[in-house]
């Protein structure tokens, strides 16, 4: 068998316009809203049949992980979007939440150091969304009906 009619995966480049970028990107101002670490999202198109997007992000004690979850997730409810399915909401080492075509992870920092989701999709291109990100134009252009985060949040240390 030969490889030399095969093309290789389309690539995209973040931030886009897709459905599923603004869906992931929604989870992201959801997660920094309580005060998520380490927030990325990795771009999976052509990559995974699975998903479209991981979003990922540190919560520093069970209580912040499962905060974040349900922020996640009445977040995304609220416009619209249910969830498939939500895992790991009772122990709070990790969160998984899936909305088909994107799929958030809130991690414990240990957790998610053992497990390093990134590396294991160290070919997909990495958005860090920092608490700055969400007062970018972009994102505002996108997302006109989410709330500005406060002052403190745009700060860049």
């Amino acid at each position: 068998m030969t490889h030399e009619n095969v093309s290789p995966p389309p690539r995209f480049s973040m931030p886009d316009d897709s459905p599923g970028f603004a869906l992931a990107e929604r989870a992201a101002y959801f997660a920094l809203e309580k005060k998520a670490d380490d927030v990325v999202i990795l771009d999976l198109r052509g990559l995974s049949e699975v998903c479209d997007f991981f979003v990922i992000a540190s919560g520093q004690a069970d209580v912040q992980v499962k905060a974040i979850g349900r922020a996640v997730t009445d977040g995304l409810r609220s416009a619209g979007q249910a969830p498939v399915g939500v895992e790991g909401t009772e122990t709070g080492r990790w969160v998984l939440i899936d909305f088909f075509d994107v799929v958030i992870h809130v991690l414990r920092p240990e957790v998610r150091d053992y497990y390093q989701i990134e590396r294991l999709w160290d070919d997909a291109e990495v958005l860090a969304v920092p608490p700055s990100y969400l007062s970018t134009v972009g994102f505002r252009e996108r997302h006109p009906d989410l709330p500005p985060p406060p002052a403190a949040a745009t700060d860049v240390p």
